[in-house]
């Protein structure tokens, strides 16, 4: 699905068979898709510090101040 909408893999393979999962609290940060896993437990706690700077590089930021926020 992601191709369909013009984003770039995880910059692994495509062999879903013989591509070996990232090790535990490895991240795939550097591209237009992200995974990581985390010992954590189930809770998304652990990724938000990776989560943050990732999806940063993504969204664009003003630095204008309007009137309705003085």
């Amino acid at each position: 699905m992601f191709r369909l909408l013009g984003a770039k893999g995880l910059g692994v393979s495509d062999d879903y068979m013989t591509e070996k999962m990232p090790a535990v609290n490895v991240g795939l940060l550097d591209g237009q898709l992200a995974w990581r896993q985390h010992d954590g437990g189930h809770t998304d706690g652990p990724n938000w510090k990776y989560l943050i700077p990732w999806a940063d590089k993504f969204l664009t930021h003003s630095s204008s101040v309007t009137s309705a926020s003085k």
